[in-house]
């Protein structure tokens, strides 16, 4: 038995009071989730709202897009007023118009190229920065940010080739190529702007930074001229784009061309002081100075030190570290090459004196420049100044070669990459290829085996149709011998009366009327079946005329009928009469009576059936079973009257498509009865 446990009061009550707290918790629960559901379907519905109303206004953005606009004219011709005009741009979209993503993006990238030009890496790398940022946060409400993220791409990958970070900056260069971006849209002014600096950027890699050794400089030139016609942005770009081109012919062996290409930038120079640019004009100037020092002869050396040096006093009013360094290296290497070191050191001492020396791996190639004229100069004071440089020197190739031997491994991983996908798009060509080859054959063979196989079934209906034609030649021959031989015996006779010999006579026709309608019937060119519907008693009346005589003792009845038939009428006619005439001569006494009477398929089809009794003989099973087929011996005495009637009615089932079919009931010594199936008319 079990005891049951009572509690007391203060424990129900505990348990009551718990059962609340946990009741108003969940009430509470639902409570705040209702609220929270609220809450968040009205800050959805007011993003909704705000975002409808966020349209950017056309005048503010016009206000942008000018500052932009402006800062982008200046950009080679005054990196700092390029600087303030963007930075104008970036306030204005921060106070007025924070929704314009793709004017900020540009203003952005306008102060990265500047901070490029002025050699101010670390606030060129911030503004890039902030490129990637507000592009991530942000992607859904820019239209150009695609174009955007590639022109920041290709001024991380000049900087990245100053730091003489060749295979990193190959990188970016690979990833925009294959990107697809620059393909997009090639009329609008951002797009050719872009594939304008990727292909100074590719140039200047491989001329520059590579020396022409890892590429091949000449074919990339040739695919920089065919494209350039479109490449069309403002004459700042297309001086870039002509210096780049003419240093790059330069490296090739191609001073001619090189000059052709600073003769067209003076051209432009000249077009007025707002094209005008101090920048592209000291880059000319040295460029036709290495131009005509490669020509031996056609200009004084004095005259290309003097371009030289002209260049390096542009840039140094310009302003740009990278560009002074690179003016005082090439005016000082030009004199000591023309044993004029005094001037050499000049150019030296300038530079030191204005700058002091170089800091250490910010343009590691063009540190290394510098090092090597210093050391061949022979200008230091002392020989732990030259020993320092020479460390320098050293230091520098190390770096310079770790990063030219890691963009080797780089492009060979690339042309082992570029290589296995050519094998394996060949593979897959060749396979494919051999796919349809195969697909074909297949399907050839597949059309020759379903041919053999028709041929083949044509073959073994011929042959059918052969072994038939002469089993019914045999059956032809045997039966003409079996029916004829009797009627020729009593024609043979001298004691036949007249009368018998022309019963016999007109038996013997009709034998051999049977003989050839049953010719016809077994060739298929010969005689045509005409379908029609007929009166069934019309054709009893016709063959009643057409038998012969029954003997004494025999009574020949044809039961009235109002049937008709559908099927060919004289074939009908030919039908019955062979089966009475059959009837008749194998019964001794007793009767033959032909009836007929309406039958229906299961599918609702009418028939009408045709019986032929009589009293005779009758046929054992084996005489049943041979009775109808023309390929065996016909036993007894049944002729070519049956094997003809089953020509008929295989002809009738042939055309008419109904099902007719003849078939015997029959005993020895208790007669027999033939049976034919015929299509009766469709009811309407």
């Amino acid at each position: 038995m079990v005891e049951e446990r009572s509690e007391s009061p203060a424990t129900l009550r505990r348990e009551n009071k718990k059962k609340l707290c946990g009741f108003k918790y969940s009430a509470y629960l639902c409570t705040m989730k209702f609220y929270v559901k609220i809450v968040l379907v009205a800050a959805l519905v007011l993003l909704a709202a705000c975002r409808k109303q966020a349209e950017v206004d056309p005048l503010k953005r016009s206000v942008v897009d000018g500052l932009n606009k402006e800062a982008f004219v200046n950009r080679y011709r005054d990196p700092d007023s390029c600087i303030a005009l963007s930075q104008r741009a970036l306030r204005y979209v921060q106070d007025s118009l924070p929704e314009y993503v793709d004017g900020e993006l540009r203003a952005y990238n306008n102060i990265a190229f500047a901070y490029y030009q002025v050699s101010d890496r670390a606030n060129a790398y911030l503004m890039l920065d902030r490129v990637d940022k507000t592009i991530g946060l942000r992607r859904e409400g820019m239209r150009n940010g695609d174009i955007e993220w590639v022109i920041q791409q290709l001024i991380r990958a000049r900087l990245l080739q100053r730091d003489c970070r060749i295979a990193d900056s190959y990188r970016l260069l690979y990833n925009i190529g294959r990107s697809g971006v620059l393909e997009r849209n090639r009329d609008h002014l951002l797009y050719n702007y872009a594939q304008s600096e990727y292909y100074i950027t590719m140039l200047v890699l491989n001329y520059h930074y590579r020396d022409g050794h890892e590429a091949d400089v000449r074919t990339l030139l040739e695919e920089v001229e065919a494209q350039r016609g479109r490449l069309k942005v403002d004459y700042a770009q297309d001086m870039a784009l002509n210096y780049a081109l003419a240093y790059g012919w330069q490296s090739a062996g191609e001073s001619d061309v090189a000059l052709d290409y600073c003769d067209e930038n003076f051209r432009l120079l000249d077009l007025g002081p707002s094209v005008f640019c101090p920048y592209h004009y000291a880059n000319t100037l040295q460029m036709m100075a290495s131009a005509l020092k490669s020509l031996p002869g056609s200009v004084p050396p004095d005259s290309v030190l003097a371009l030289y040096d002209a260049a390096r006093e542009v840039f140094f009013d310009y302003g740009d570290p990278y560009q002074m360094l690179g003016g005082t290296i090439s005016t000082a290497r030009y004199a000591l090459l023309i044993s004029d070191t005094l001037r050499a050191h000049e150019v030296l001492n300038d530079w030191r004196a204005l700058r002091g020396t170089w800091e250490p791996f910010a343009a590691p190639k063009m540190e290394l420049g510098y090092f090597d004229v210093l050391i061949r100069s022979r200008i230091a004071r002392n020989a732990d100044e030259n020993r320092r440089w020479y460390e320098h020197y050293v230091e520098l190739q190390d770096h310079i070669k770790q990063s030219e031997q890691e963009d080797f491994v780089l492009q060979q991983t690339l042309s082992a990459a570029r290589n296995r996908s050519r094998w394996t798009t060949r593979t897959a060509m060749v396979m494919s290829v051999l796919l349809v080859i195969l697909l074909v054959m297949t399907v050839q063979l597949a059309l020759s085996i379903r041919r053999l196989r028709r041929e083949k079934r044509q073959l073994e209906a011929a042959k059918r149709r052969d072994v038939e034609r002469i089993a019914n030649v045999e059956t032809c021959l045997s039966v003409m011998r079996h029916d004829v031989s009797p009627f020729i015996g009593y024609l043979r006779s001298p004691s036949l009366s007249p009368e018998l010999r022309s019963e016999v006579l007109e038996q013997l026709l009709r034998t051999f009327d049977n003989i050839k309608n049953w010719t016809k019937l077994s060739i298929p060119s010969g005689l045509t079946f005409s379908a029609s519907v007929f009166p069934l008693q019309e054709v009893l009346d016709e063959v009643r005329g057409q038998v012969i005589r029954p003997h004494a003792g025999v009574s020949l009845h044809f039961e009235p009928t109002r049937l008709k038939v559908y099927g060919d009428r004289l074939l009908t006619t030919i039908l019955l009469r062979n089966l009475v005439t059959n009837a008749l001569q194998h019964t001794s006494t007793g009767s033959v009576r032909v009836e007929s009477m309406e039958r229906s398929a299961e599918s609702g089809e009418p028939f009408v059936e045709i019986a032929v009794s009589d009293t005779g003989c009758g046929m054992s099973a084996e005489q049943r079973e041979s009775l109808f087929r023309a390929d065996r011996e016909v036993q007894g005495e049944h002729g070519f009257g049956l094997i003809l009637c089953r020509y008929i009615i295989k002809k009738h089932d042939d055309l008419t498509r109904r099902g007719c079919k003849l078939w015997v009931e029959s005993e020895l010594g208790k007669g027999t009865t033939m049976h034919v199936l015929l299509a009766a008319p469709l009811k309407p």
